[in-house]
């Protein structure tokens, strides 16, 4: 046995030193062009899947083989790579150029890839910094201003929050919103995704590149990438962010006595003739109040209410990357938690992703991508349903003169029961749990020279829940005996399941050549079949005795509820591109796909999408070749048609079976046995039309895209026409049918616009620094809806902008009665104070046909830019964002008195409203009518007297960094050591009032400035 073992360990011996003889080490370090020592650098023996990265001083350490040619590739972001032919040398040196041509860049297009410069369609891309450096928790935001000719908009700042993507305006008079793909799957929102996960994002602008994804194409396309380990690379990098959030604008309210005062004012300019406030009750209130608070309240609040000045908001990156000869590995776990300004509100999130790339042998590799997202929302009583309990318009609606609390600490009746703070304590719970799992599987296979093909299956898995615990709160009166009041009749459980499963599976053939001559061509052809179902179930019960206890079996049982609904789709296509260019010079695409949608009649299901395009090199032309200030010049045309069946129901939710007749089913009251008693009944409600078909979108590009000065000033500009056809519509039916409209292809919309993107990239000395700018316009054009109308405040009909403000042209107010007698006017309760309209028809009276368009709501223009500043390990970044060309109306909760008959009375009127009690010159100046509710409706019906220039410039966010020194950290064993502060939102110029935020909605969470301080670590 000895003798054994001793053979085998001198065999084994052998074999290593064997091993050892056909290698030799290689050494070297790797540099910029100012001699700065660059980590990470992936340095791969070509032909071979080995290779290694440098350490934190730039130093490697490789075995080669001892014998044959040897060529090492170096390659590094943002650098060029450089090949080079080892010899017999020991150690090679190698000092990198940053890659300062721009259009050289791999730019992501549908199902592949394209260099930059050989674009031929609309096509706009960012990089990991430009997503990353926005310090946002949602990728949609760090798109704002971003990109020429995407709008991204904001209503709310609250936790969990995302945006409304626009590409190029509006297309459709339904769904507007992009496409979405991330490496390759489309997913159904871009927030879904780790903004540090995040390789780059590319935008398809136009019909010609966004045509190769047919009916889903229209509204434009955006493509995510994600990061993937390199060979050779190594490390373990973590984050950790914190940050506190503080309202850009707040409204803010008068006092207890003013308020009394202009209630009472409200009250004898309506005909009373006193008001409820005497006036030795408002004289001596707030003495009264310092003696008894629980009789004479006087309660702010917001400050009750928003216990919180700052919100905070902390952030966990933690990211692993091992890159090996077959096997590359990214795994990333991320986690965000946001707080609110008022108590029991907040939202945290997971993110778990991991990205492998597996190569089998030379001809085959796969891709094995798996992700899990797990997001928490928790509010307060029913808050999170859109019209549940909101804290924010609660506490600007209600007045100071009903209590919150007893100076006991008991909660206080409010009004009549209604008391928001009581709400937040005691009030219930609403929790929303979403979670979704996913995954990738790609296989690559290369059998010869040039062809590529791939197969691609790809599930997810949503799994959501909510539930809304609502709590009957029973009240004391200020002497401490029990009240009768309560909030609500009972207590209200309802919970939620939704589960909904999409698959996406592809085939791909890809075959790229380059032939003698100069001519190149690539060929794509592909199948894509996408599936989804939905199944939801809800249940509710109310009547509850242990109110501690939130689950269904505690109800009653007779005062239960419940519902459940399924769907399914599905989306078959096969597609296919060829592109052409002759010495990268001359180039062609054309494209054409088919669609099969089950949304539509076998009959109808089908559509073809075309696209061409063509552009021309001109600085490859012998007569610019030569000139030192033009290092590229590309003009570019394209023509292309796109769809979109993600159509939308009468209420305006998607529908999956338009051209079917469909049940409806709801409760009616029935008299059955002398008495009246709920039954549920179902019934066609809506018109079914068989040959229901795509909405189209045809688009027109020309481009030009140009660098100068050795590619340190770049040039992108585009102007474009959308136009879209077939838009389904409810035309008229007659009504002894006895249905709703129905929806049928007739609507037409207008898309006109331009774009510009401006970038200067350059070094000072050792200081490297970049300024890039966009600039976008667009407008939306209703053209012939065959007569419909969707009319509101704002209107859509043939000839207006699209959901342009439809009302009436003001004339100042009534300054007197004389004035009012014999002139036409709005209400015949209308007196001095009130808002003055023009009679644009000269009927003598003003009525809805006085109504004319005023102006759009969206933006015309959109810009936005950054400028990037690196040195000696300090980086500094500035980016910002604005709109221009829009009208706004001001919002409700700032500009109305006393909603709802009791509420608040906004600061900002005061001074500045007609009054009785004014001069003649006061009341001359004044820019609000006379405190009234009589007239209210008339004085706030949507005219120009409430529209402002909405547009504003915005400081998106600032960023100051610095990475310590590879010295400083090397002897820890550490890559990389990085500190920052970084601000969101911190500054906005604009004609608005300064309680109001130019994004924010009326009644909604502020918009928020977010001020944040944060460390990265790589080992």
């Amino acid at each position: 046995m000895g003798q054994k073992i001793l053979f085998f360990l001198l065999f084994f011996l052998g074999c290593t030193w064997a091993a050892q003889a056909q290698t030799r080490q290689l050494r070297g370090k790797v540099t910029d062009e100012a001699s700065k020592s660059l980590p990470g650098v992936s340095i791969v023996i070509k032909g071979k899947q080995q290779g290694t990265v440098t350490d934190v001083d730039g130093q490697y350490n490789l075995a080669v083989p001892q014998t044959g040619p040897v060529t090492l590739t170096f390659s590094f972001v943002g650098y060029q790579s450089q090949e080079i032919q080892v010899g017999a040398r020991s150690e090679v040196d190698v000092a990198l150029k940053p890659e300062d041509n721009a259009l050289s860049e791999v730019v992501v297009v549908g199902y592949g890839t394209q260099k930059k410069s050989d674009l031929t369609g609309a096509i706009s891309s960012i990089g990991s910094r430009e997503v990353a450096g926005r310090q946002t928790i949602q990728i949609s935001e760090a798109l704002q201003g971003s990109i020429a000719g995407v709008s991204v908009t904001r209503s709310s700042g609250a936790p969990g929050a995302g945006s409304n993507i626009l590409i190029r305006g509006i297309t459709t008079i339904g769904t507007n919103n992009p496409l979405v793909i991330v490496d390759g799957v489309p997913v159904s929102s871009i927030d879904n995704v780790n903004p540090g996960d995040v390789e780059n994002i590319t935008v398809l602008k136009d019909a010609a590149s966004a045509s190769i994804y047919g009916s889903r194409g229209a509204a434009g396309v955006i493509l995510v990438t994600t990061k993937r380990a390199k060979s050779g690379q190594s490390s373990l990098e973590y984050t950790y962010e914190y940050g506190v959030q503080r309202a850009t604008a707040m409204p803010e309210y008068v006092g207890v006595q003013d308020y009394m005062r202009y209630f009472n004012e409200q009250t004898t300019n309506d005909g009373a003739s006193t008001g409820p406030f005497g006036q030795g009750l408002i004289d001596n209130y707030l003495d009264s109040n310092r003696v008894n608070p629980d009789e004479f309240p006087n309660t702010n609040w917001q400050k009750s209410l928003l216990t919180r000045r700052n919100a905070p908001r902390q952030r966990h990156d933690l990211v692993f990357t091992m890159g090996t000869g077959k096997i590359k590995t990214k795994a990333s776990l991320g986690y965000t938690n946001s707080g609110a300004f008022y108590e029991n509100r907040s939202y945290n999130r997971y993110l778990f992703r991991i990205n492998n790339d597996l190569q089998v042998n030379s001809k085959t590799s796969v891709n094995l991508d798996v992700f899990y997202k797990r997001t928490t929302n928790n509010g307060n009583a029913n808050e999170l349903p859109s019209n549940g309990f909101n804290p924010i318009y609660e506490s600007r609606v209600m007045p100071p003169i009903y209590d919150d609390v007893y100076s006991d600490g008991r909660l206080a009746l409010g009004k009549d029961g209604r008391n928001p703070l009581a709400q937040l304590r005691g009030g219930g719970f609403t929790k929303t749990l979403n979670n979704q799992i996913g995954g990738r599987i790609t296989v690559n296979y290369k059998p010869v020279a040039g062809l590529t093909l791939t197969a691609l299956i790809a599930p997810v898995f949503d799994l959501d829940k909510n539930k809304y615990f609502s709590k009957q709160i029973r009240y004391t009166n200020p002497d401490g005996t029990s009240s009768t009041i309560v909030n609500q009749a009972r207590t209200v459980l309802s919970e939620g399941r939704q589960e909904s499963i999409t698959m996406n599976g592809q085939v791909l053939a890809n075959y790229a050549k380059d032939f003698k001559g100069g001519h190149n061509i690539d060929v794509l052809v592909g199948y894509e079949e996408n599936y989804r179902s939905f199944e939801s179930l809800s249940a509710s019960r109310s009547g509850f005795a242990l109110t501690d206890f939130p689950y269904l079996n505690s109800g009653s049982t007779e005062l239960r509820d419940n519902s459940g609904s399924a769907n399914e789709s599905g989306l078959h296509s096969v597609f296919g591109r060829l592109q052409y260019n002759y010495k990268s010079k001359y180039f062609i695409q054309a494209n054409l796909r088919s669609d099969l949608s089950s949304r539509f009649a076998p009959a109808y299901r089908e559509a073809i999408y075309p696209s061409v395009s063509g552009g021309w090199t001109i600085s490859e032309e012998d007569f610019l070749r030569d000139n030192t200030w033009l290092s590229f010049l590309k003009v570019r045309g394209s023509w292309g048609k796109a769809g979109n069946e993600r159509l939308l129901d009468k209420d305006g939710n998607p529908a999956y079976y338009p051209y079917m007749a469909t049940i409806d089913f709801s409760n009616a009251l029935f008299y059955q046995n002398g008495s009246v008693v709920p039954l549920t009944g179902g019934g066609q409600q809506v018109y079914a039309v068989e040959n229901i078909s795509w909405e189209t979108s045809r688009t027109t590009d020309f481009g030009l895209d140009a660098a100068f000065l050795n590619d340190r000033l770049s040039v992108a500009a585009d102007y474009y026409m959308k136009k879209t056809t077939d838009i389904l519509l409810p035309l008229d039916i007659p009504l002894y049918m006895g249905y709703d409209k129905p929806n049928q292809n007739a609507g037409v919309l207008n898309v006109k616009g331009w774009e510009l993107e401006l970038a200067w990239r350059d070094k000072a000395g050792k200081l490297g620094y970049s300024v890039s700018a966009n600039l976008s316009d667009a407008k939306s054009t209703v053209g012939d809806l065959k007569g419909t109308e969707f009319r509101g405040d704002q209107i859509i009909r043939n000839g207006s902008e699209y959901n342009e403000w439809f009302g009436y042209l003001s004339n100042g107010l009534f300054q007197t009665q004389d004035e009012i007698t014999g002139t036409a006017v709005l209400n015949v309760t209308t007196k001095p104070g009130d808002v003055r309209y023009v009679d644009v028809n000269q009927d003598g009276k003003i009525t809805t046909d006085d109504k004319v368009l005023l102006g759009g709501a969206l933006p015309r223009y959109l810009y936005g830019g950054n400028l990037r500043f690196d040195y000696q390990g300090f980086d500094f970044g500035i980016s910002f964002q604005g709109v221009a060309k829009k009208l706004s109306r001001l919002n409700t909760d700032a500009v109305q008195p006393f909603a709802e008959a009791f509420g608040n009375m906004p600061a900002e009127m005061v001074g500045k409203f007609w009054s009785l009690n004014n001069t003649a010159q006061q009341n001359l100046a004044a820019s609000y009518p006379r405190l009234s509710r009589t007239s209210n409706a008339a004085n706030y019906a949507l005219s120009d007297y409430w529209l402002i220039n909405g547009g504003y410039f915005r400081l998106k966010n600032i960023t100051l960094g610095y990475t310590l020194g590879q010295q400083s950290v090397k002897k820890a064993g550490i890559q990389s050591l990085r500190f920052y502060v970084s601000a969101n939102d911190v500054l906005s110029l604009s004609r608005f009032p300064k309680y109001l935020d130019p994004e924010s909605a009326s009644y909604s969470y502020p918009i928020v400035s977010t001020f944040m301080a944060g460390a990265t670590i790589r080992f």
